[in-house]
């Protein structure tokens, strides 16, 4: 067993506040074990807490204005296009461990379709939600991915939304059946290196957080079944092995919904389409999706986050539009310069009926820094932290408690625990979510030949010998989406609230 070996676990949505007090009530016994011999601390996310940029900078150690990664759009290309890994040229974590000739295996992280051709193995998450040759490193593992059952994600309905116990166990199912390959997959593999995410909690909060009792506690749970899914791999792989569990961002409770679209309608800055096809299509999930709870889970999976307001950026005229808000995370596109300015203006002036700033908004160049910031979305929006960004560009106020959508959204706490012989026990230190990959290449012995945007925490790091320098080269890699899959990823991105 080598002494470097270290596996990343992440959770995605883990907030740190609701761990924290399930860990505190021993609900989570697993995680108390790991922390009682190591460190556990808030992790601040990206801005926006948006689980690609968020992923991406974990895995690669500096911010989304060096690595590229804004959303799960490419903002910077016309037509807009989805996001995949060979928009990055920046290594990741693997990509260090491949320049030392050892072995990973990656199953499920963000942004890594189509998968790179590494030492070891590696399943790509989302997006795409379907899987294919391109989900995979080895063209072996698809058959038997699918014959194992293996699923990006659950399939959902709306009415399995209206039974929070069952909507939840099936995402823990689907972690299992993960978590299972991935150990699987490890014992396959003389590997340095293992990466997972879960992505449960992030699905289940965005339907169950703030919908009432029974869907609070169905939440509370499953922080209890992925707990027990984290000490699956921990007990199989030993303690010998370093552990870093870590979350992209965490969640909370959201009762007000601010519709910044039509706010940029009234300002004359959006042109919208019309709405008749969408409350059409809405309409039809209404009659149907009633009954789909009772549906084989592989017609079910069609409808998946079916929950979702469909007035969304369908709904938004692209081109006639000089600004608009893709997405639920505080992305803003605009096209002019001088409008930015009036928006930065008119946003940072808006108030709620009870006189209280909706809004921070920010440039890019006010919260990224490198090379690639020239792509990034022109304005930011931070909303207050009871309010759900929707992409409605017809609602009739710009702020409402009534009506129907989602009342909770991704916040920027995370969580990050380390422990492991590579790690000393520490009291809550400080750590920012681009000192991740410097932190984890360092207990695996290995310092990047070239600076990144974050540094290891040293406080927590055992120091046992001289690190390696690892220059690693960007891979030329290139990937596009056709057209029809860009369509399949745009639905599922709108059926989850992203879009």
């Amino acid at each position: 067993m080598k002494s470097s070996r270290l596996v990343i676990i992440g959770i995605d949505a883990a907030d740190h506040g609701v761990t924290s007090k399930l860990v505190e009530e021993g609900r989570m016994p697993v995680l108390s074990g790991l922390l009682a011999r190591g460190c556990f601390t808030k992790l601040e996310s990206t801005i926006p807490p948006q689980t690609a940029p968020a992923w991406t900078t974990i895995t690669t150690g500096v911010n989304p204005g060096r690595h590229g990664i804004y959303y799960f759009h490419n903002f910077s290309s016309s037509p807009i296009t989805i996001t995949n890994a060979t928009d990055t040229k920046t290594p990741r974590l693997w990509d260090y461990v491949a320049a030392r000739d050892e072995s990973s295996v990656v199953v499920n992280v963000p942004v890594t379709y189509p998968a790179q051709k590494i030492k070891g193995a590696m399943v790509a998450g989302i997006p795409p939600w379907y899987f294919d040759e391109g989900s995979v490193s080895d063209p072996a593992l698809l058959p038997r991915l699918k014959k194992e059952g293996y699923e990006t994600d659950a399939p959902l309905s709306r009415a399995l939304e209206r039974e929070p116990e069952e909507m939840a166990k099936r995402m823990v199912e689907t972690e299992r059946r993960r978590v299972r390959i991935f150990l699987d997959l490890l014992d396959e593999a003389d590997w340095s290196f293992g990466m997972i995410v879960m992505t449960a909690l992030d699905r289940l909060q965005h339907k169950a957080v703030g919908m009432g009792a029974r869907h609070e506690e169905a939440v509370r749970r499953a922080y209890q079944d992925i707990d027990e899914l984290v000490g699956t791999i921990t007990q199989a792989l030993g303690t010998d092995v370093n552990y870093v569990v870590v979350s992209d961002h965490g969640f909370n409770q959201r009762p007000v919904a601010f519709y910044p679209n039509s706010w940029l309608h009234s300002q004359g800055l959006l042109k919208r389409t019309s709405s008749f096809r969408n409350r059409l299509t809405m309409r039809a999930h209404d009659l149907f999706d009633g009954h789909l709870l009772w549906l084989p889970q592989g017609l079910t999976k069609r409808f998946q986050g079916a929950t979702t307001v469909v007035h969304t950026i369908d709904a938004v005229d692209l081109e006639a539009s000089r600004a608009f808000v893709p997405g639920t995370d505080g992305v803003m596109v605009v096209k002019s310069k001088g409008d930015a300015k009036a928006i930065i203006s008119g946003l940072s002036d808006l108030k709620d009926d009870s006189g209280m700033e909706i809004c921070k908004v920010y440039t890019r160049e006010q919260v990224y820094t490198g090379d690639r910031v020239g792509a990034a979305p022109e304005l930011l929006l931070v909303p207050r932290e009871d309010i759900n960004i929707r992409t409605d560009p017809f609602s009739p106020t710009v702020t409402s408690t009534s009506g129907k959508f989602p009342r909770g959204n991704h916040s920027s706490h995370g969580i990050f625990l380390a422990a492991g012989p590579g790690f000393k026990p520490a009291r809550s230190p400080q750590v920012a979510i681009e000192d991740v990959t410097p932190t984890a290449l360092a207990v695996m012995g290995i310092r990047p030949g070239s600076p990144l945007d974050g540094k290891p925490v040293e406080e927590i790091v055992r120091r046992s010998g001289d690190l390696e320098s690892l220059t690693v080269g960007q891979e030329g890699r290139s990937h596009a989406f056709s057209e029809e899959e860009e369509r399949q990823v745009m639905e599922n991105l709108k059926r989850l609230g992203y879009a």
